[in-house]
């Protein structure tokens, strides 16, 4: 009973006592408190609660990591209106083309030793007669490359006393033969005496190479006077001990003319004995100053303004397939000025240019390098030997980018031959699909190859056609409506206008479904002889036949780009005239990254992981050392393969083929130097793993991973560096793995391709610096 307090009860229920007690205090007591509950913020409000969490536990299963959603954003660019970084704003165009102006009077070398009346034996010069005030006869080289063969026959009745040098006899009808070498250079005596009649056999023959030594001896020590002095003023004992980086430094310092030292003008850089297996002839070394008009030397540019696939002129080296490359190349101009954007900024390339130092970047190997020439040239008195812009030597662009990737080979003699494709991607960065196996299927009539060229040219791709070598080749003729197929020797493809082992760029192509037409138009930068006189040529009568088939080929101007040595064909003819072909998948605004791994014991150092918030486009390449490197390399199989997670694995979703753009799902190892494919990441394949291969797993050579993206790496991508357990399955050629605890985080060297030097780094994974002008680099 309560009763004002409590009252405890004996045993037997009666009150042991009577009393009132105070509220027992615990220290556990509850008390009435206001708390922040998480509990609203981790339940589910709705089914798309439900997704998201259940979204996150599958992303913690996977691996699959965060990645902010991509933005839209804009690529870096150099602006040439302002900057004028390759000076084209400044040049005159009073004189359009250097082969316009005409040719000097006066001899091209010293001139003749001796006075008295001058003629030429030549049309052009170079060899001339003298016939002094005693009547003698002299004759003059005035050229730098060719002996002088000196052959007359004189009536029987002439009286003669032959030079010094002269080879006289007397032929069985009485007539006297003479007969004298005269080198480059040198005024000698053929004859004095009484002529009764005459006949000129003269002609010019190439300077043999024992003869060359000494006759550019005069140029070669005033090369090598230069670096002495140079050695000289940074206290070196000799030019030997100059390196790349001091001399550089130096001539532009002091305003002095850049010397590669590294790359020397001497017989060496042209042709290596003991290591380079094609010959060249040694050449003398000019500077621009030396060859160009002195009244034109303020006009020497890169670029004047144009760059046109007929500026680039084929040399003597024999180098046809870089000359292709370098033309296919020219169709897309951003692309060439891109190679000779300075490092740093258009104020250093212009006070760099200034004292002959130029700088061309090139892809060797898989990764970008920026290399410094000289502008010395192998080139006689009237400009380059080799590669060179033939209709105005005042553009430098076409010499110097051979020289560069002379340099790069470490010789002209180590790029006489080679893939004409392989240059391209060289060039861009962008990886190369060869024609080999679709060009036999079309030749058989299967329509497929050219459904792609058509989808090449509409995505602005460099697609190559080429002739076979200096053999028999088919080509088609028109008769009548028929086209018949036989072999042309060598005459009859330059009556086409085409070279011999040369590649032709594809710049359109049309299909025309209501005539079953399918057409392509071809430039020849080097047209010569007769044009292609076959079904669609110039002056054939079925363009005016069918005006929707001219219509949809030429502009409403009615530009045929007949100026630019183009001309339209049947694809059915173009099989027949060339033997195969390639693309380059060349894309303009993208971003390239290049991350550096090896194979140890055939196991890849390096893979990439990648993560995406967005869809992403890519072209991944996986490159090896080129072969030139050396003579006994030779390209090992490589395969790329790129997985994507599942349910619970990996699973291998495409690999490496021959058309980079559908990639397959077969193990095809290739033996070549570059490998590479297509592919588009999306958020719910995420993580990927980019895995290169290679076949021999006895292997230890370094390799290139090469990631071309459609937009920053950081803007909704991410792409780490990851190495996988040799114990995967993956190695094991299994179409499905698990990487769980088989990855492990690597730190390894990268670079992202700016438009000017490319930026090097060290880390775990891509991080782009240029991201923080638009805050999005943590």
């Amino acid at each position: 009973m309560l009763a004002g307090g409590l009252h405890y009860l004996n045993g037997n229920g009666t009150n042991a006592a009577n009393c009132e007690l105070d509220p027992p205090t615990f220290e556990d007591e509850l008390r009435a408190v206001s708390v922040a509950t998480p509990l609203p913020d981790i339940l589910p409000r709705s089914y798309d609660e439900i997704k998201r969490m259940r979204k996150m536990r599958r992303d913690a299963e996977s691996g699959r990591k965060f990645v902010a959603p991509r933005c839209e954003l804009p690529p870096p660019y150099v602006n040439d209106f302002e900057c004028d970084e390759f000076e084209d704003a400044t040049i005159s165009t009073a004189v359009e083309n250097l082969s316009q102006v005409a040719p000097p009077e006066a001899f091209v070398l010293q001139g003749p030793t001796v006075e008295g009346k001058v003629s030429k034996i030549f049309n052009n010069g170079m060899l001339y007669k003298v016939v002094a005030d005693d009547g003698c006869w002299y004759f003059y080289n005035d050229t730098e490359k060719y002996e002088m063969h000196v052959r007359f026959r004189f009536g029987a009745k002439s009286e003669l006393q032959p030079g010094e040098r002269v080879d006289i006899f007397v032929r069985s009808n009485k007539e006297i033969e003479a007969f004298l070498v005269v080198y480059p250079g040198e005024t000698q005596k053929l004859i004095s005496g009484e002529v009764n009649g005459f006949k000129c056999m003269a002609k010019a023959a190439p300077l043999p190479e024992d003869k060359r030594a000494g006759v550019f001896a005069a140029s070669a020590e005033r090369i090598r006077s230069e670096l002495r002095e140079i050695a000289k003023n940074l206290g070196l004992s000799s030019e030997n001990e100059l390196e790349e980086g001091n001399v550089f430094d130096y001539c532009v310092e002091r305003g002095v003319a850049y010397i590669d030292c590294s790359f020397p003008p001497c017989d060496q850089s042209i042709f290596r004995p003991g290591v380079d297996s094609f010959k060249l002839r040694s050449l003398p070394w000019r500077r621009p100053e030396e060859y160009i008009p002195r009244d034109q030397l303020d006009e020497v540019r890169l670029f004047r303004h144009k760059i046109l696939p007929s500026h680039v002129t084929q040399g003597d080296i024999g180098n046809s397939y870089f000359a292709s490359a370098v033309a296919c190349l020219a169709e897309v101009p951003d692309k060439v000025r891109d190679l000779f954007r300075h490092p740093v900024s258009a104020t250093h390339g212009k006070s760099e240019r200034s004292v002959g130092a130029y700088w061309v970047t090139l892809n060797y190997n898989g990764w970008w390098c920026p290399v410094v020439v000289d502008d010395y040239l192998p080139a006689y008195r009237e400009g380059p030997e080799y590669l060179r812009c033939a209709v105005d030597l005042r553009r430098l662009w076409v010499p110097l980018l051979e020289k560069a990737y002379a340099k790069v080979y470490r010789s002209y003699s180590n790029i006489v031959s080679g893939d004409p494709l392989e240059p391209l991607q060289d060039f861009t960065g962008f990886p190369i699909t060869r024609f080999d196996q679709d060009w036999d299927e079309a030749v058989k009539g299967d329509d497929e190859l050219f459904k792609r060229i058509l989808i090449y040219n509409k995505k602005g791709f460099i697609t190559m056609l080429y002739t076979p070598p200096s053999e028999p080749v088919r080509a088609a003729q028109e008769s009548g409506d028929a086209v018949s197929s036989q072999t042309l020797q060598q005459d009859k493809l330059k009556e086409l206008g085409l070279k011999h082992h040369s590649g032709y760029c594809v710049i359109r192509s049309r299909y025309f479904d209501e005539f079953d037409l399918s057409l392509v138009q071809i430039r020849n930068p080097w047209g010569g002889g007769e044009e292609w006189a076959g079904k669609w040529s110039k002056n054939d009568k079925r363009w005016e036949k069918y005006p929707a088939v001219r219509a949809g080929c030429f502009s409403e101007a009615g530009d045929d780009k007949e100026s630019d040595n183009a001309f339209w064909m049947e694809w059915s003819d173009a099989l027949k005239i060339f033997t195969g072909g390639g693309v380059c998948h060349v894309k303009s605004n993208w971003f390239d990254y290049r991350v550096r791994g090896e194979f140890s014991d055939g196991y890849p150092t390096v893979c990439l992981e990648i993560n995406v918030a967005d869809p992403v486009d890519a072209y991944i390449v996986l490159s090896q050392e080129d072969e030139r490197g050396g003579a006994a390399m030779e390209y090992a199989a490589l395969l790329l393969s790129v997985s994507r997670h599942g349910s619970k694995n990996e699973s291998v979703v495409c690999t490496s083929d021959v058309d980079v753009e559908k990639p397959g799902r077969l193990l095809k190892f290739n033996f070549a130097r570059d490998v590479a494919l297509r592919y588009t990441f999306e958020p719910e394949g995420s993580p990927y793993f980019v895995i290169p291969r290679i076949h021999d797993q006895s292997i230890s050579k370094p390799y290139v991973l090469g990631l071309l993206l459609d937009t920053y790496a950081g803007n909704g991508i991410k792409v780490e560096f990851t190495s996988i357990d040799r114990s995967c399955k993956v190695f094991h050629n299994m179409p499905s793995f698990s990487v769980k605890n088989m990855t492990k985080d690597v730190v390894t060297g990268y670079q992202i391709r700016n438009p000017r030097q490319p930026v090097e780094c060290i880390g775990a994974e891509i991080v782009d610096e240029r991201l923080a002008e638009f805050g999005l680099v943590e």
